[in-house]
C-alpha cells in the first residue's frame, strides 16, 4: 500500500464538474447536502431552546441566550480561520494542487488545536464576569455562568471542527460534512433530552442541554478530523504538519485577519445590541431569544447556498473558470429569492403561530410572534447577503465583508435599535426594524462589490505575492 506522501503525489484530483451545461447538477451536488447540514445546524440550538423552553423558566432562556452570545465571540478567531482555510484550499483544489490544498489545511489544524485548550481553560475561569458584562441580572448570572463554564469544555475540540468542516467543503465532499452533522444532531438530541430530564439518569435539568451540547461537538470533531486523513477525503497525511513556512503564515494570515476583523467587528457590535435588547428587559430578551432561533432554522438553507458559493466560486477561480463562478451565484441569488420570498410571507402571516412550540410564557411568546412577522422583511436580503460574502470569500476578497458589516451595523443596527426601540418608544418591534434595515444596506453593498469584477484577479494576485 503507498504512504499518504506518493498518495498525494500520484492521484489525480477529483474536480468539481464545471461546465456550463452541467452547472445546475454540480450546483444541486453541493447545495443540498449542504443546505441539509445547515439546518441540521440550525436544529442544534433549535433543540436546545426547545428543550430550555419546555423548563419554563424565562431566567434560563435568557441565561442560554447570554452563554450563546459569549461562544459566539470566542468562535470568531477560529471561523476567521476557517474561512481563509476554505478560500486557499478550494482555489488550490481547483487548480489540480493537492500538496498546497493539505500543507494548508495541516497548519490550520494545528494551530487551531495548539490553541484551543487555552481558550477552554480562560474561558472556564472568566465565566462568571463574561455574563455578568454581557448584561445579565443577578436572577440571571448563576444559571448563565454556570451554563457558560460548561459550554467551555466543549472548546477543546469543538472549536478545530470549524477548520476541518471548512476543509470537507472547500474539497467539495459536503455529502461527508453533512453526514457529520447528522451524527451531531442524534448525540445532541439523545444526550440533551436524556441528561435534562433525567432519562434513566440523574436529571440534571437546564445544565443537562450544556452537557449534551459538549458531547455533540466533541464527538462531531473526532469524526470529522480524522475523516480527513481518509483516501476518500484530501488524503492528508502526517508529513504535511511537517515544516510550515513563514509564507504561508503570512498568507493564512492575509486573508484570516479581515475575516477575523470582521468577526471581531460583528461580535462587539452585536454585544452592544444584545445590551440594547438586555435593557428591554428579561422578557423582550426571552422573546427576541426564540425569534432568533426560529429565524435561524428559516434562513439556514439559504446559508448552505453561501457555502456552496464558497467552494464553487473558489475551484472554479483556481480553474480560471471565472464565467462560471459568475454565472453560477447569479443562478443561487435566483433560488434564494424565491425560497425567502415565500418563507417572508409564512412569517408575516404566521409568526405568533409558529413561536407556540416553544412552550414559554404567553408574554415571551407574544413577543417572538411579533419579532418573527417583522423578521419577514428581511429575509430575501439577508439571503442575498450570505450568498456575496461566500463568493467573495470563495475568491479572496476577504475585505468587502468587514467594510461593509462595519458601516452598516454601526449605523443601522446600532444606531436604528437605538433610535426606534428606545427614542421612538417601539421597544423589540423596533430591534428588528432596525435589524431589517441592516441586512438591506449590506446586501446593496455586497452587491456593488461583486458587481465590480475585482474579485477575479485576487487569486493570481494573490499567488505572485506569497510565491514561495
Amino acid at each position: 500500500m503507498a504512504d499518504s506522501e506518493s498518495y498525494s503525489i500520484e492521484q489525480p484530483v477529483e474536480r468539481l464538474n464545471l461546465r456550463l451545461r452541467d452547472l445546475n447538477r454540480t450546483l444541486a451536488a453541493l447545495a443540498a447536502p449542504a443546505v441539509f447540514e445547515n439546518l441540521l445546524f440550525s436544529l442544534v440550538f433549535f433543540v436546545d431552546t426547545l428543550i430550555v423552553g419546555w423548563l419554563r423558566n424565562e431566567n434560563f432562556l435568557a441565561a442560554s441566550a447570554l452563554a450563546g452570545l459569549a461562544m459566539f465571540f470566542i468562535n470568531a478567531p477560529y471561523i476567521a480561520l476557517a474561512i481563509s482555510t476554505a478560500s486557499i484550499v478550494s482555489r488550490s483544489w481547483g487548480e489540480g494542487d493537492r500538496q498546497t490544498a493539505c500543507r494548508y489545511a495541516a497548519l490550520s489544524l494545528t494551530i487551531s488545536f495548539a490553541t484551543a485548550a487555552g481558550i477552554a481553560a480562560v474561558g472556564y475561569w472568566l465565566s462568571e464576569p463574561i455574563i455578568r458584562l454581557l448584561g445579565a441580572s443577578e436572577a440571571v448570572l448563576p444559571a448563565g455562568s454556570r451554563y457558560l463554564k460548561i459550554l467551555m469544555l466543549s472548546c477543546v475540540f469543538g472549536l478545530p471542527l470549524f477548520t476541518s468542516n471548512s476543509i470537507h467543503r472547500s474539497k467539495g465532499d459536503v455529502m461527508r460534512a453533512m453526514w457529520i452533522s447528522v451524527l451531531m444532531n442524534v448525540v445532541n438530541l439523545i444526550a440533551s433530552v436524556v441528561l435534562a430530564f433525567g432519562v434513566g439518569v440523574p436529571k440534571m435539568g437546564f445544565y443537562g442541554v450544556a452537557w449534551g451540547t459538549v458531547l455533540a461537538r466533541t464527538t462531531e470533531a473526532a469524526v470529522s478530523v480524522g475523516a480527513l486523513f481518509s483516501r476518500r477525503s484530501i488524503g492528508l497525511g502526517w508529513h504535511h504538519f511537517l515544516k510550515p513556512t513563514q509564507v504561508m503564515l503570512h498568507r493564512l494570515w492575509y486573508l484570516a485577519a479581515p475575516a477575523l476583523a470582521e468577526r471581531l467587528s460583528n461580535t462587539f457590535i452585536y454585544v452592544l445590541f444584545m445590551r440594547l435588547v438586555a435593557m428591554l428587559g428579561t422578557t423582550a430578551l426571552a422573546s427576541h431569544q426564540l425569534a432568533v432561533q426560529m429565524e435561524s432554522f428559516a434562513y439556514m438553507p439559504v446559508w448552505g447556498l453561501a457555502v456552496a458559493a464558497t467552494t464553487l466560486v473558489g475551484q472554479a477561480v483556481g480553474a480560471q473558470l471565472e464565467h462560471i463562478a459568475e454565472f453560477a451565484v447569479r443562478r443561487m441569488l435566483a433560488v434564494s429569492a424565491v425560497f425567502m420570498g415565500i418563507l417572508s410571507i409564512v412569517f408575516a402571516l404566521w409568526g405568533p403561530q409558529l413561536v407556540r412550540i416553544f412552550g414559554a410564557t404567553p408574554q415571551v411568546l407574544d413577543g417572538a410572534g411579533t419579532a418573527l412577522r417583522i423578521a419577514g422583511l428581511e429575509l430575501p436580503f439577508m439571503a442575498f447577503t450570505f450568498i456575496f460574502i461566500g463568493a467573495l470569500r470563495g475568491a479572496g476578497d476577504t475585505k468587502s465583508a468587514l467594510y461593509v458589516g462595519l458601516v452598516s451595523t454601526v449605523i443601522f443596527r446600532l444606531g436604528g435599535t437605538w433610535l426606534l426601540a428606545f427614542y421612538l418608544g417601539w421597544g423589540l418591534a423596533g430591534v428588528w426594524t432596525a435589524t431589517a434595515a441592516d441586512w438591506a444596506v449590506r446586501a446593496a453593498a455586497l452587491f456593488f462589490f461583486f458587481r465590480t469584477g475585482v474579485w477575479k484577479k485576487l487569486h493570481q494576485l494573490e499567488k505572485a505575492r506569497f510565491r514561495e
